[in-house]
């Protein structure tokens, strides 16, 4: 009788360890994100499982898949709506063939906008061609610096300092090098915001969900080189970091300074 009350103990712990493995085996679960007013699909949207630092990206249709657990949280992510965070309390099983995510449109404002029209393609290439485009704080901020420098090399007297042959640091060969300094300052200063455009602390953030020191730390562990960042575009910028976000594994200094 001891014996068979034994059997029977362990018969019960093997299948309560048998339950307790199935539900906290991670599971791959399919969604759908669709626009909350007119069901289309949202497509490329950004999605995070911030407890596992898994990600995906929703493709045309808006569907992708991610591994989840009970208690993990989803943060989902895409231009032209509000993001969304959503925690798994066990509505989530593989068995279904996908669950649908609404995301509610984001509107932003817009200054006046003002519709042309041209009869022939050519008037508007030409059109188009004598757009003023309005400049922006940073290229504001550059045509001041050129202006500046301009006007402090139109005061210098080099007429009569020496010429390039007689061995001075001055003369026509002076003024031709400060203006190809300036050319690289202005040339390396166009690069630094093309990149930003496409790759910044911002973006990584929203991206990722790391936030402060951590967002510069991923960068660097990112590695990307200049040319890479110029040349890719936001799209593959943004798989790239998501991907690298997924193997990331930061060693961080034990106090923030």
């Amino acid at each position: 009788m001891k014996n068979f009350t034994l059997l029977v103990l362990a018969l019960i712990l093997a299948s309560l360890n048998s339950n307790a493995e199935k539900q906290d085996s991670v599971k791959v679960v399919n969604f759908r994100v669709i626009n909350a007013s007119s069901g289309v699909s949202v497509e490329l949207a950004h999605v995070i499982n911030k407890t596992r630092r898994e990600v995906a990206i929703a493709d045309k249709l808006g569907y992708f898949k991610i591994p989840i657990l009970t208690g993990d949280t989803l943060s989902i992510t895409s231009l032209g709506y509000f993001s969304q965070m959503i925690l798994d309390w066990g509505q989530f099983g593989c068995d279904s063939t996908f669950y649908t995510i609404e995301m509610k449109p984001r509107s932003y404002q817009l200054k006046e906008v003002k519709v042309s029209w041209f009869s022939n393609y050519d008037k508007f290439i030409k059109g188009v061609s004598q757009l003023q485009i309005p400049l922006t704080k940073e290229e504001v901020a550059l045509g001041k610096i050129t202006e500046y420098f301009d006007r402090a090399i139109r005061k210098l007297n080099l007429i009569d300092l020496p010429s390039a042959a007689s061995g001075a640091t001055f003369g026509k060969d002076w003024l031709a090098k400060q203006n190809e300094k300036l050319d690289e300052k202005l040339e390396k200063e166009r690069k630094r915001r093309a990149i930003e455009r496409k790759y910044s602390a911002g973006i990584v953030s929203a991206l990722t969900g790391l936030t402060g020191n951590e967002v510069h730390w991923f960068m660097e562990y990112c590695a990307f080189t200049e040319e890479y960042l110029l040349k890719a575009s936001d799209y593959d910028i943004r798989t790239d970091v998501l991907n690298k976000f997924k193997i990331y594994h930061p060693d961080k200094p034990s106090k923030e300074k």
